[in-house]
């Protein structure tokens, strides 16, 4: 059984922190390139490669020619030299790198992405934001890895650095930068007809973590399907994808993790044409002199978000379903509660309160579609 949220995080290629994943795959078969298949117990067909800093899974119930699996591996390795800022040779950072300066034309994929992410931004009234690039670099959350050069040492993308602001260094006191940074939507400008984005201040950049993998899980079940495959089960770092239902039952069966231990399951739902994305702290966080730093970033306030447990989140799509986990988890349960509600989308809030008992806050679209799900609240 697949576990939602297990392993998941919003980094779009791999860096010193994924190092231990990357051998705990390697040790379970999964290496940087595609497993050779297997038949499990009931007969399913799977394959897996270490892609965008985690592990994508592919699993089907009936006989796929190997080279489905391979297109599809190798469309989201594509994706990746597009969409990951953790390369310094990849499309996004050159844009990062210019856009302040003039226009950078992007190819279809990278112009895509971004106008579908700002669309996320605007309906989320920025709870999900694709430009918190200043503040992941402010807060060395992607490591050792200095942020693209854009002409001298020190500066940020797109232009210099803010005043007093340890680019790459330490989290400063009280859990933010010292100065505001350019982080925000409306700071980006789309030029449709020549297919080209523009910043409008220096050190304004993007990072499409919060997205980038759901975008990545829609184009491998794209290319799934024009190699004529109606039935597979997608597992990308703990996002899943389903493409149609399994032989002979209405649903895959999934696992939904417990926030603080993402590789245990304690519940289950049943998921059928429907992508399940996960956001939560547990794991991808960085070191401080002031204590662990989540991953998931608030943009309003430029710091990471504070909610300490996690949300599951159904979409129609991969992509909806990661842009949304992103913005309800900023949000946190009540709020991101009453936001989901109002658009009837099916969301699940986990955390352990002080005396370690489990808690929960789901959406009636989440108790309708996943009725009697096995959850262990309060164990």
């Amino acid at each position: 059984m697949w576990i939602a949220g297990a392993g998941a995080g919003s980094c779009l290629g791999a860096g010193p922190r994924v190092a231990a994943l990357a051998a705990f795959l390697l040790a379970a078969g999964a290496g940087s390139e595609a497993a050779a298949p297997h038949a499990a117990a009931s007969g399913e067909v799977a394959r897996a490669r270490f892609l965008m800093g985690t592990r994508l899974a592919i699993e089907t119930d009936v006989p796929v020619p190997a080279r489905a699996f391979e297109a599809a591996f190798d469309e989201v390795a594509r994706l990746e030299t597009i969409l990951s800022n953790w390369t310094t040779t990849s499309e996004i950072t050159r844009l990062n790198r210019e856009a302040a300066r003039a226009p950078v034309r992007c190819s279809p994929e990278l112009f895509g992405a971004i106008s579908t992410a700002l669309r996320w931004a605007e309906a989320t009234g920025g709870a999900f934001d694709p430009t918190v690039e200043p503040l992941v670099v402010a807060l060395g959350l992607r490591g050792d890895r200095p942020p693209p050069a854009s002409g001298a040492p020190g500066e940020a993308p797109g232009g210099p650095a803010p005043p007093d602001v340890s680019i790459g260094g330490v989290l400063p006191a009280g859990g933010a930068p010292a100065v505001r940074l350019p982080v925000g939507w409306r700071h980006v400008r789309l030029g449709r007809r020549s297919r080209s984005v523009s910043f409008d201040a220096p050190g304004v950049g993007i990072d499409l973590g919060g997205i980038g993998k759901g975008i990545a899980l829609d184009a491998a079940a794209s290319v799934l399907r024009r190699h004529g495959v109606r039935r597979a089960l997608l597992d990308f770092g703990g996002q899943v994808l389903a493409i149609g239902r399994p032989q002979g039952s209405p649903v895959w069966v999934i696992g939904i993790a417990d926030p603080s231990e993402r590789d245990r399951a304690i519940g289950a739902v049943g998921i059928a044409d429907v992508s399940v994305a996960t956001s939560g702290n547990a794991e991808r966080s960085v070191m401080t002199p002031h204590g662990p730093v989540g991953h998931i970033l608030d943009p309003k306030e430029q710091r990471p978000a504070s909610f300490a447990g996690s949300v599951t989140v159904a979409g129609r799509d991969a992509t909806s379903a990661d842009a949304l986990s992103t913005a309800l988890f900023v949000m946190g349960p009540e709020r991101g509660t009453a936001w989901a509600d109002r658009r009837e989308i099916p969301a699940l809030y986990l955390w352990r309160d002080g005396h370690g008992l489990m808690q929960q806050r789901a959406t009636r679209a989440f108790m309708d579609r996943f009725e009697g799900w096995d959850d262990a609240t309060g164990s």
